[in-house]
């Protein structure tokens, strides 16, 4: 059998959802992405982006750990909970859940757009202060390889 360097075909749709997300969140405006997680479609689509993510994530086999992620600007002024669970070299999303994460991150609706649609780096957004570290640092450096943020090829 010969191997081509691709990824397995059953990630081919969440590669596409992936990279329409990066086009979308590059080509809206600040003021239309902020419509947008101010909105009603919110939740149905940062549910989707995290299933996305699950999908796409290849996490190192040895490492289980969950990540929190705390998504502010909700209109309610609450903050949005998903988390992502590694374990057994899979990704698992939900909302919420019990038990302290090894890693939170803490930002905004529009922030999260750009890091998840891969316009931004983690970098960028903590040098900004746009975005909130809490726990395993050494977890928060190896994250964005395991996520595959879009335009990144592995």
């Amino acid at each position: 059998m010969r191997t081509t360097g691709r990824r397995p075909a059953r990630h081919w749709f969440a590669d596409l959802k992936a990279e329409a997300l990066a086009w979308w969140v590059g080509a809206a405006s600040e003021r239309a992405l902020r419509s947008v997680m101010g909105g009603r479609l919110r939740r149905v689509l940062l549910w989707q982006i995290f299933r996305t993510i699950g999908q796409r994530a290849q996490p190192d086999g040895h490492a289980d750990s969950v990540v929190e992620f705390r998504i502010t600007g909700r209109r309610d002024g609450d903050v949005d909970r998903y988390r992502l669970t590694f374990h057994d070299a899979r990704c698992r999303p939900s909302r919420g859940g019990e038990g302290r994460p090894a890693l939170t991150l803490e930002l905004e609706g529009v922030a999260f757009l750009r890091l998840a649609g891969g316009t931004t780096s983690a970098e960028r957004l903590l040098m900004t202060r746009k975005l909130k570290l809490r726990g395993d640092l050494l977890l928060a450096r190896a994250l964005p390889a395991t996520l595959r943020p879009p335009g990144r090829r592995s």
